[in-house]
Protein backbone atom coordinates (compact mmCIF):
# COMPACT_ATOMS: atom_id res chain seq x y z
CA UNK A 1 0.00 0.00 0.00
CA UNK A 2 1.48 3.47 -0.96
CA UNK A 3 2.33 5.83 1.68
CA UNK A 4 -0.26 8.46 2.30
CA UNK A 5 0.78 11.79 1.73
CA UNK A 6 1.71 14.35 4.19
CA UNK A 7 0.30 17.39 4.47
CA UNK A 8 2.03 20.59 3.28
CA UNK A 9 2.81 22.93 6.11
CA UNK A 10 3.04 26.77 5.75
CA UNK A 11 5.71 28.77 7.29
CA UNK A 12 5.04 31.91 7.12
CA UNK A 13 2.18 33.89 6.55
CA UNK A 14 0.04 33.53 3.60
CA UNK A 15 1.21 35.88 0.58
CA UNK A 16 2.44 36.69 -2.24
CA UNK A 17 5.24 34.86 -1.58
CA UNK A 18 5.27 31.90 1.17
CA UNK A 19 7.34 29.31 2.68
CA UNK A 20 5.98 25.71 2.20
CA UNK A 21 7.52 22.92 3.40
CA UNK A 22 10.84 24.89 3.73
CA UNK A 23 10.39 25.87 0.23
CA UNK A 24 9.67 30.12 -0.51
CA UNK A 25 7.11 29.94 -3.40
CA UNK A 26 5.17 32.44 -5.31
CA UNK A 27 1.65 31.42 -3.84
CA UNK A 28 -1.76 31.12 -5.40
CA UNK A 29 -3.55 28.91 -3.28
CA UNK A 30 -5.70 30.17 -0.50
CA UNK A 31 -7.48 33.09 -0.05
CA UNK A 32 -5.91 35.84 1.87
CA UNK A 33 -6.69 38.15 -1.11
CA UNK A 34 -5.46 41.08 0.30
CA UNK A 35 -2.32 39.58 2.16
CA UNK A 36 -3.36 41.29 5.25
CA UNK A 37 -2.68 37.63 7.16
CA UNK A 38 0.96 38.85 7.63
CA UNK A 39 0.42 42.72 7.53
CA UNK A 40 2.55 44.77 10.43
CA UNK A 41 -0.60 46.27 11.41
CA UNK A 42 -2.39 43.45 12.13
CA UNK A 43 0.31 41.86 13.76
CA UNK A 44 0.86 44.96 16.06
CA UNK A 45 -2.79 45.14 16.71
CA UNK A 46 -3.19 41.90 17.81
CA UNK A 47 0.27 41.83 19.62
CA UNK A 48 -1.46 44.82 21.89
CA UNK A 49 -4.11 43.49 22.42
CA UNK A 50 -2.71 40.08 24.00
CA UNK A 51 -1.18 42.59 26.11
CA UNK A 52 -4.10 44.33 27.48
CA UNK A 53 -6.53 41.70 27.48
CA UNK A 54 -4.86 38.19 27.21
CA UNK A 55 -6.01 35.63 25.24
CA UNK A 56 -9.72 35.36 25.35
CA UNK A 57 -12.62 36.59 27.45
CA UNK A 58 -13.36 32.87 28.66
CA UNK A 59 -17.05 33.24 29.08
CA UNK A 60 -19.78 34.22 26.39
CA UNK A 61 -20.92 37.24 25.29
CA UNK A 62 -24.04 36.86 27.17
CA UNK A 63 -22.17 37.29 30.50
CA UNK A 64 -18.96 39.47 30.73
CA UNK A 65 -17.46 38.06 27.61
CA UNK A 66 -17.49 41.42 25.51
CA UNK A 67 -14.34 43.24 24.88
CA UNK A 68 -13.05 46.42 23.89
CA UNK A 69 -11.63 43.93 20.42
CA UNK A 70 -14.53 42.57 19.97
CA UNK A 71 -16.38 45.20 20.26
CA UNK A 72 -14.39 47.38 18.15
CA UNK A 73 -14.58 44.75 15.24
CA UNK A 74 -18.29 45.30 15.47
CA UNK A 75 -18.58 48.79 14.74
CA UNK A 76 -15.88 48.53 11.63
CA UNK A 77 -18.13 46.31 10.04
CA UNK A 78 -21.15 48.55 10.89
CA UNK A 79 -18.91 51.22 8.82
CA UNK A 80 -17.83 48.77 6.39
CA UNK A 81 -20.92 47.65 5.27
CA UNK A 82 -23.15 50.93 5.69
CA UNK A 83 -25.78 48.88 8.29
CA UNK A 84 -27.12 49.92 11.36
CA UNK A 85 -25.62 46.64 13.14
CA UNK A 86 -24.04 43.74 13.02
CA UNK A 87 -22.76 40.38 15.20
CA UNK A 88 -19.21 38.95 14.98
CA UNK A 89 -19.10 35.91 16.34
CA UNK A 90 -16.19 32.62 16.62
CA UNK A 91 -16.16 31.35 13.29
CA UNK A 92 -17.79 32.27 10.39
CA UNK A 93 -18.76 28.57 9.22
CA UNK A 94 -21.65 29.07 11.45
CA UNK A 95 -22.84 32.52 10.00
CA UNK A 96 -25.34 31.12 7.57
CA UNK A 97 -26.21 28.79 10.57
CA UNK A 98 -26.97 31.31 12.96
CA UNK A 99 -28.81 33.58 9.96
CA UNK A 100 -31.39 31.24 9.08
CA UNK A 101 -31.45 30.37 12.85
CA UNK A 102 -32.49 34.09 13.69
CA UNK A 103 -34.49 34.10 10.51
CA UNK A 104 -36.71 30.73 11.62
CA UNK A 105 -39.87 32.30 12.23
CA UNK A 106 -40.16 34.08 8.60
CA UNK A 107 -40.08 31.22 6.42
CA UNK A 108 -41.40 27.44 6.42
CA UNK A 109 -39.46 25.90 3.47
CA UNK A 110 -35.79 25.84 2.91
CA UNK A 111 -34.39 26.16 -0.70
CA UNK A 112 -30.27 25.50 -1.43
CA UNK A 113 -28.29 25.34 -3.86
CA UNK A 114 -27.11 22.04 -4.79
CA UNK A 115 -23.50 23.01 -4.99
CA UNK A 116 -23.73 25.20 -1.50
CA UNK A 117 -20.64 25.19 0.68
CA UNK A 118 -21.16 22.50 3.06
CA UNK A 119 -21.52 24.80 5.92
CA UNK A 120 -24.72 25.80 4.11
CA UNK A 121 -25.86 22.73 3.74
CA UNK A 122 -25.37 22.63 7.59
CA UNK A 123 -27.00 25.75 8.07
CA UNK A 124 -29.51 24.60 5.99
CA UNK A 125 -30.52 21.39 7.94
CA UNK A 126 -29.88 23.34 11.32
CA UNK A 127 -33.12 24.62 11.18
CA UNK A 128 -35.40 21.45 11.11
CA UNK A 129 -37.66 22.72 8.06
CA UNK A 130 -38.24 20.90 4.59
CA UNK A 131 -35.29 21.42 2.68
CA UNK A 132 -34.81 21.68 -0.95
CA UNK A 133 -32.12 21.59 -3.41
CA UNK A 134 -32.07 23.61 -6.84
CA UNK A 135 -29.19 23.16 -9.53
CA UNK A 136 -26.24 24.85 -9.34
CA UNK A 137 -27.03 28.89 -10.14
CA UNK A 138 -30.24 28.21 -12.17
CA UNK A 139 -33.04 30.69 -11.23
CA UNK A 140 -35.46 28.70 -13.64
CA UNK A 141 -34.98 25.32 -11.78
CA UNK A 142 -35.61 27.06 -8.72
CA UNK A 143 -38.42 28.31 -9.96
CA UNK A 144 -39.93 25.24 -11.01
CA UNK A 145 -38.81 23.97 -7.21
CA UNK A 146 -40.88 26.87 -5.78
CA UNK A 147 -43.82 26.18 -7.73
CA UNK A 148 -43.71 22.19 -7.08
CA UNK A 149 -42.75 22.12 -3.06
CA UNK A 150 -44.50 25.57 -1.76
CA UNK A 151 -47.36 24.47 -0.07
CA UNK A 152 -50.10 27.45 -0.06
CA UNK A 153 -49.05 30.21 2.17
CA UNK A 154 -45.26 28.73 2.48
CA UNK A 155 -42.92 31.23 2.70
CA UNK A 156 -39.31 30.12 1.42
CA UNK A 157 -35.81 31.05 2.48
CA UNK A 158 -33.00 30.74 -0.49
CA UNK A 159 -29.60 29.92 0.83
CA UNK A 160 -26.75 29.98 -1.56
CA UNK A 161 -23.05 31.31 -1.36
CA UNK A 162 -22.67 34.46 -2.93
CA UNK A 163 -19.12 33.67 -4.84
CA UNK A 164 -18.81 29.28 -4.69
CA UNK A 165 -15.33 28.86 -3.56
CA UNK A 166 -14.29 26.54 -6.24
CA UNK A 167 -14.71 28.03 -9.92
CA UNK A 168 -15.33 31.60 -8.19
CA UNK A 169 -18.82 32.05 -9.95
CA UNK A 170 -21.15 34.64 -8.61
CA UNK A 171 -24.48 33.04 -7.84
CA UNK A 172 -27.54 35.58 -9.51
CA UNK A 173 -29.28 37.56 -7.04
CA UNK A 174 -30.88 39.47 -9.55
CA UNK A 175 -32.62 36.73 -10.59
CA UNK A 176 -33.24 34.92 -7.31
CA UNK A 177 -34.90 38.24 -5.95
CA UNK A 178 -37.57 38.25 -8.83
CA UNK A 179 -38.02 34.79 -8.73
CA UNK A 180 -39.01 34.88 -4.71
CA UNK A 181 -41.23 38.42 -5.25
CA UNK A 182 -43.94 36.72 -5.70
CA UNK A 183 -44.26 34.40 -2.47
CA UNK A 184 -42.29 36.97 -0.86
CA UNK A 185 -39.42 34.95 -0.33
CA UNK A 186 -36.29 35.59 1.75
CA UNK A 187 -32.77 35.48 0.62
CA UNK A 188 -29.81 34.63 2.92
CA UNK A 189 -26.31 34.82 1.06
CA UNK A 190 -23.11 33.37 2.65
CA UNK A 191 -20.34 36.21 1.52
CA UNK A 192 -17.23 34.67 2.02
CA UNK A 193 -15.16 35.13 -1.00
CA UNK A 194 -17.11 38.29 -2.36
CA UNK A 195 -17.16 40.44 1.20
CA UNK A 196 -14.12 42.96 0.01
CA UNK A 197 -13.54 42.01 -2.83
CA UNK A 198 -17.15 42.92 -4.87
CA UNK A 199 -18.53 45.83 -5.33
CA UNK A 200 -17.59 49.40 -5.61
CA UNK A 201 -16.71 49.82 -1.38
CA UNK A 202 -15.96 46.08 -1.73
CA UNK A 203 -19.69 45.72 0.48
CA UNK A 204 -19.75 42.00 -1.83
CA UNK A 205 -22.04 40.19 -4.14
CA UNK A 206 -25.20 42.35 -3.06
CA UNK A 207 -23.32 45.85 -3.81
CA UNK A 208 -21.93 43.90 -7.04
CA UNK A 209 -25.49 43.48 -8.44
CA UNK A 210 -26.88 47.13 -6.75
CA UNK A 211 -29.01 45.33 -4.94
CA UNK A 212 -30.43 47.21 -1.85
CA UNK A 213 -29.78 45.79 1.70
CA UNK A 214 -33.29 44.48 2.10
CA UNK A 215 -32.77 42.24 -1.20
CA UNK A 216 -30.85 39.64 0.69
CA UNK A 217 -29.55 38.72 4.04
CA UNK A 218 -25.68 39.14 4.63
CA UNK A 219 -23.26 37.04 6.64
CA UNK A 220 -19.19 36.09 5.73
CA UNK A 221 -16.13 35.50 7.26
CA UNK A 222 -13.44 37.70 8.32
CA UNK A 223 -10.74 34.78 7.79
CA UNK A 224 -10.54 35.78 3.57
CA UNK A 225 -10.10 39.28 2.55
CA UNK A 226 -9.97 41.18 5.90
CA UNK A 227 -6.92 39.36 7.23
CA UNK A 228 -8.64 38.38 10.89
CA UNK A 229 -10.52 35.36 11.90
CA UNK A 230 -14.63 34.49 12.66
CA UNK A 231 -17.77 34.89 11.43
CA UNK A 232 -20.20 38.29 10.73
CA UNK A 233 -23.75 39.17 9.80
CA UNK A 234 -24.63 42.62 9.26
CA UNK A 235 -27.91 44.07 8.70
CA UNK A 236 -30.73 46.08 10.74
CA UNK A 237 -31.32 46.00 14.34
CA UNK A 238 -33.94 44.11 14.43
CA UNK A 239 -31.87 41.04 12.66
CA UNK A 240 -29.16 41.56 14.88
CA UNK A 241 -31.27 41.47 18.10
CA UNK A 242 -32.46 38.01 16.49
CA UNK A 243 -28.63 36.81 16.11
CA UNK A 244 -27.46 37.82 19.65
CA UNK A 245 -30.77 35.51 21.11
CA UNK A 246 -29.75 32.06 19.33
CA UNK A 247 -27.60 29.66 20.89
CA UNK A 248 -24.45 29.38 18.59
CA UNK A 249 -24.06 32.71 18.95
CA UNK A 250 -25.15 32.70 23.00
CA UNK A 251 -23.11 29.57 23.93
CA UNK A 252 -19.59 30.40 22.55
CA UNK A 253 -16.74 31.36 23.45
CA UNK A 254 -15.85 34.61 21.38
CA UNK A 255 -12.90 35.20 19.29
CA UNK A 256 -9.53 35.51 20.93
CA UNK A 257 -9.06 38.99 21.62
CA UNK A 258 -5.53 39.12 19.43
CA UNK A 259 -7.71 37.66 16.38
CA UNK A 260 -10.39 40.02 16.94
CA UNK A 261 -8.19 43.25 17.27
CA UNK A 262 -6.43 42.18 14.54
CA UNK A 263 -9.57 41.27 12.24
CA UNK A 264 -10.60 45.16 13.37
CA UNK A 265 -7.52 46.55 12.18
CA UNK A 266 -7.96 44.52 8.82
CA UNK A 267 -11.46 45.88 8.30
CA UNK A 268 -10.10 49.31 8.90
CA UNK A 269 -7.28 49.15 6.78
CA UNK A 270 -9.26 47.59 3.84
CA UNK A 271 -11.98 50.00 3.87
CA UNK A 272 -9.81 52.96 3.89
CA UNK A 273 -7.26 51.68 0.60
CA UNK A 274 -9.68 51.28 -2.05
CA UNK A 275 -6.48 50.91 -4.15
CA UNK A 276 -6.32 47.39 -2.85
CA UNK A 277 -9.65 46.47 -4.42
CA UNK A 278 -8.16 47.72 -7.95
CA UNK A 279 -5.15 46.20 -7.68
CA UNK A 280 -6.67 43.06 -7.25
CA UNK A 281 -9.07 43.83 -10.03
CA UNK A 282 -6.23 44.12 -12.24
CA UNK A 283 -4.39 41.16 -10.81
CA UNK A 284 -7.31 38.71 -11.33
CA UNK A 285 -7.91 40.60 -14.75
CA UNK A 286 -4.62 39.85 -16.15
CA UNK A 287 -4.18 36.38 -14.60
CA UNK A 288 -7.20 35.30 -16.07
CA UNK A 289 -6.10 36.74 -19.74
CA UNK A 290 -3.19 34.91 -19.46
CA UNK A 291 -5.38 31.48 -18.61
CA UNK A 292 -7.23 31.92 -21.47
CA UNK A 293 -4.23 32.34 -23.79
CA UNK A 294 -3.02 28.96 -23.11
CA UNK A 295 -6.22 27.33 -23.10
CA UNK A 296 -7.76 27.03 -19.90
CA UNK A 297 -11.51 28.74 -19.85
CA UNK A 298 -11.55 31.44 -17.46
CA UNK A 299 -14.57 33.88 -16.94
CA UNK A 300 -13.99 37.58 -16.77
CA UNK A 301 -15.72 38.53 -13.62
CA UNK A 302 -13.56 40.19 -11.08
CA UNK A 303 -13.47 37.65 -8.87
CA UNK A 304 -9.73 36.62 -8.51
CA UNK A 305 -10.46 32.73 -8.90
CA UNK A 306 -10.10 30.52 -11.53
CA UNK A 307 -10.02 26.39 -11.91
CA UNK A 308 -10.24 23.71 -13.90
CA UNK A 309 -10.02 20.08 -14.17
CA UNK A 310 -7.94 17.26 -15.91
CA UNK A 311 -8.83 13.92 -16.49
CA UNK A 312 -7.14 11.99 -13.85
CA UNK A 313 -6.45 13.41 -10.31
CA UNK A 314 -2.52 12.05 -10.97
CA UNK A 315 -1.77 14.08 -13.84
CA UNK A 316 -3.01 17.14 -11.69
CA UNK A 317 -0.78 15.86 -8.63
CA UNK A 318 2.15 15.77 -11.87
CA UNK A 319 1.41 19.66 -12.94
CA UNK A 320 0.96 20.65 -8.96
CA UNK A 321 4.45 18.81 -8.12
CA UNK A 322 5.99 20.73 -11.23
CA UNK A 323 4.93 23.94 -10.55
CA UNK A 324 6.37 23.57 -6.95
CA UNK A 325 9.11 22.55 -8.16
CA UNK A 326 9.52 26.02 -10.11
CA UNK A 327 8.65 27.90 -7.07
CA UNK A 328 5.22 28.14 -7.98
CA UNK A 329 2.56 27.00 -5.34
CA UNK A 330 -1.25 26.30 -6.60
CA UNK A 331 -4.46 24.03 -5.26
CA UNK A 332 -5.40 20.56 -6.18
CA UNK A 333 -8.66 20.25 -4.06
CA UNK A 334 -11.83 17.94 -3.90
CA UNK A 335 -14.63 19.97 -2.56
CA UNK A 336 -18.78 20.42 -3.22
CA UNK A 337 -19.17 20.86 -7.00
CA UNK A 338 -16.16 19.33 -8.27
CA UNK A 339 -15.50 16.74 -10.38
CA UNK A 340 -14.36 13.04 -8.43
CA UNK A 341 -10.78 13.96 -9.70
CA UNK A 342 -11.09 17.06 -8.36
CA UNK A 343 -9.70 20.35 -9.90
CA UNK A 344 -6.66 22.94 -9.87
CA UNK A 345 -7.03 26.06 -8.69
CA UNK A 346 -5.45 29.63 -8.55
CA UNK A 347 -6.08 33.09 -6.46
CA UNK A 348 -4.62 35.83 -6.88
CA UNK A 349 -3.73 38.56 -4.64
CA UNK A 350 -3.71 42.15 -4.92
CA UNK A 351 -0.11 41.78 -3.78
CA UNK A 352 1.28 39.75 -6.50
CA UNK A 353 3.10 41.19 -8.95
CA UNK A 354 3.04 41.15 -12.81
CA UNK A 355 6.08 39.19 -13.44
CA UNK A 356 4.81 36.53 -10.69
CA UNK A 357 1.82 36.26 -12.67
CA UNK A 358 3.31 36.47 -15.88
CA UNK A 359 5.77 33.58 -14.38
CA UNK A 360 2.45 31.57 -13.39
CA UNK A 361 1.19 31.41 -16.65
CA UNK A 362 4.36 30.43 -18.25
CA UNK A 363 4.58 27.47 -15.94
CA UNK A 364 1.55 26.48 -16.40
CA UNK A 365 1.97 26.71 -20.43
CA UNK A 366 5.30 24.09 -20.01
CA UNK A 367 3.48 22.23 -17.66
CA UNK A 368 0.08 21.62 -19.52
Amino acid sequence: MAAKKAMSVMESPPGAVTVIDGKRCIYFGGTGYFGLQGHPGLIRAGIEAFRSFGTHSATSRAGFGNNPALAAVETRLREFFGTAEAAYFGSGYLSLLILAQALKAEFDAVFIDEAAHVSVVDAAASVKKPVFPFRHRDPGDLEARLRKKLRPGWRPLVMTDGVFPVYGKIAPLPEYVRTLAPCRGLLAVDDAHGAGVLGPNGRGVREHFGLPPEAAHLAGTLSKAFGGHGGFIVGGRKLIASVRKQNAYLGSTPTPTPVAAAAAKGIEILGSHPEMRARLRRNAALAKAGLRKIGVEADDTPVPIAAWSLRTNAAMEKIQRALFDRGIAIALMKYPGTPPQGVLRITVFSTHTTAQIEQLIDGLRRTL
